[in-house]
């Protein structure tokens, strides 16, 4: 019976059309079947990253074209994005996080954005099926595409997490998402870091938390841009290399065809102890004390420096010279020229009993790559109009070559004042609530001439910081710097240079025991170092900033 059923249906002929329908209809429902699928896992709870990822790919999908807005509003408060030079003009931002302190929430973004900072103009660019949502991850751009690796995707209730080991190219002339190979390359991670070498991306580091343990790399990878191929290369057992960590930073110095890493976050596993989850935020912040921590781990603060030649992909450890930055984590660094220009940063300590408290900075300095020596990077009041500006110091900070700027300050400096010495001391003096200053107003107030000679005894300020008190200028100190604006300190500042200017842009502070994320926007001049620019004034969470002010001033006066 059946076969004259086949019989039949072949008398009858096809109808024209009948398999093409056939095919849509079949594809219509399956379509349908998987978008009832992904609403019924966008209804569950806030702690499911199925869930909240399946609403992304609903508004994702529910875009079918690409959109560009020009003009539009600034992006909200965020951190952990990438933030990198499109060309001379424009800054191009993806993906980061939002930490909402008054909920208790965390939000991770997969938005575009780009900025003009000379102008304050952002456009948006939506750009559906692309990378999911994600903070932390990396992001190098060439000419013509924006590559993306890797990242971490964190429930709303930071307690479960998701890591990304995909590879993602975004076209900069159509704004199209192409997902390329992710085979044989690096595993899942955060906190990693990658720069562009001739035609290679090359990748260090990083962590991975599964929500039990935590894993921190020192693996090292290139990707060819041209085969689309990923290798591993190294370390080999016994090779030399820096220990596994994550939130460090990497400095291209090309005509060398080296590589600098620069500090990082770990946790040191302790003997017969599994390091359990703490959540990948404290991980990238290196938001954990450098003492044992509850989990059986120690937390480690790493302050080294190391130079990976790219000839033949072996690491050195770079000895510390000069004046380096204090440890600490979560710091920006760009590279300009022949130096690594280095911001900000957090040390959490131990406070009264099991608390930790944040130190956060607002430093600036730089490390030379050529004498691979640190400098603090100190600003200098802009000169009057019509003073010569001959053989300025700022001028001549990259027009020479590193050891002919150093020669070139020596030369501009007093007898017996290095630039080295004269850098920390314009440090000292910038900041007017240092005690040093504090002490210097109110001799210069109360006494006139050799009478503060006297007064620099009583008050015990002996030495090198007497004379400096006593005749700045002899030191080549202008102490008007101590009135220059500066910007908050914070940790995970973005960074970008675009010609020879720094803009940066956000961070985030601790006020009180809440993590508030800033959008403020400041430039510095890297040649003229003549004062940080405040560009666009910080809105988030000024009332916190506000009430704890006041709180402040309420302890003072009741002591």
């Amino acid at each position: 019976m059946g076969s004259g059923r086949d019989k039949r249906k072949k008398a009858k002929g096809t109808v024209p059309g009948q398999g093409a329908n056939k095919t849509a209809s079949k594809t219509e429902k399956n379509e349908a079947k998987q978008q009832r699928r992904l609403e019924r896992k966008a209804k569950a709870s806030e702690d499911d990253i199925d869930a909240l990822l399946a609403q992304f790919k609903l508004s994702d999908e529910a875009a079918v074209a690409i959109q560009i807005d020009e003009n539009c509003p600034p992006p909200s408060p965020r951190v952990y994005s990438s933030f990198q030079p499109l060309n001379e003009k424009e800054i191009i931002m993806f993906g980061g996080e939002w930490y909402d302190g008054e909920r208790d929430k965390m939000h991770v973004y997969a938005d575009i954005y780009i900025v003009n900072p000379e102008k304050l103009i952002w456009k948006k660019v939506t750009s559906p099926g692309g990378p999911l949502p994600r903070t932390a991850h990396q992001a190098v751009v060439t000419r013509a595409y924006m590559y993306i690796f890797g990242g971490e995707f964190t429930s709303l209730n930071q307690t479960k997490f998701k890591h990304y080991g995909d590879l993602w190219r975004l076209d900069l002339s159509t704004w199209k998402w192409e997902q390329l190979p992710s085979k044989g390359g690096p595993s899942p991670r955060s906190g990693h870091r990658m720069v562009l070498h001739k035609g290679k991306l090359i990748l260090f580091g990083g962590f991975f938390d599964s929500g039990k343990e935590t894993r921190y790399y020192n693996d090292l990878w290139s990707f060819d841009l041209e085969e689309l191929k990923w290798k591993s290369l190294g370390p080999t057992p016994g090779q030399a290399a820096p220990p596994p960590r994550g939130g460090c930073q990497l400095a291209l110095h090309p005509e060398s065809n080296t590589v600098f890493m620069v500090g990082g976050f770990s946790i040191r596993k302790n003997e017969n102890s599994d390091i359990q989850s703490t959540g990948g935020k404290f991980k990238k912040k290196g938001g954990m004390s450098d003492s044992d921590d509850e989990d059986g781990g120690k937390g480690i603060i790493h302050d080294d420096v190391w130079a990976l030649d790219l000839k033949n992909y072996t690491w050195e450890k770079v000895k510390k010279a000069g004046m380096a930055p204090t440890p600490r984590t979560s710091f920006g660094l760009v590279t300009h020229k022949t130096r690594a220009v280095f911001f900000g940063g957090v040390h959490d300590r131990e406070g009264g009993g099991d608390r930790l408290y944040s130190e956060l900075f607002n430093e600036a300095y730089q490390f030379n790559m050529v004498s691979r020596r640190w400098f603090p990077l100190a600003m200098r009041p802009p000169k009057k109009t019509g003073a010569n500006n001959d053989g300025s110091l700022n001028e001549l900070a990259l027009a020479t070559e590193p050891s002919e700027m150093e020669a070139a300050q020596q030369k501009e400096l007093p007898p017996g004042v290095s630039p080295e010495m004269h850098a920390e001391l314009m440090k000292l003096v910038s900041n007017k609530n240092s005690p040093l200053v504090q002490a210097a107003t109110r001799i210069q107030a109360a006494y006139r001439g050799h009478m503060v000679r006297s007064a620099m005894k009583a008050y015990k300020l002996g030495g090198q910081i007497s004379e400096l008190l006593y005749s700045p200028a002899s030191f080549g100190i202008d102490l008007s710097a101590k009135d220059m604006i500066k910007p908050r300190a914070r940790s995970a500042p973005m960074l970008a240079v675009l010609r020879h200017t720094l803009w940066m842009w956000g961070g985030m502070v601790e006020i009180g025991h809440t993590d508030v994320v800033l959008d403020d926007l400041w430039s510095v001049d890297l040649n003229k170092l003549d004062g940080w620019k405040v560009v666009k004034e910080n809105t988030a969470g000024e009332d916190a900033f506000k009430e704890w002010s006041e709180e402040e001033e309420e302890g003072w006066e009741t002591e």
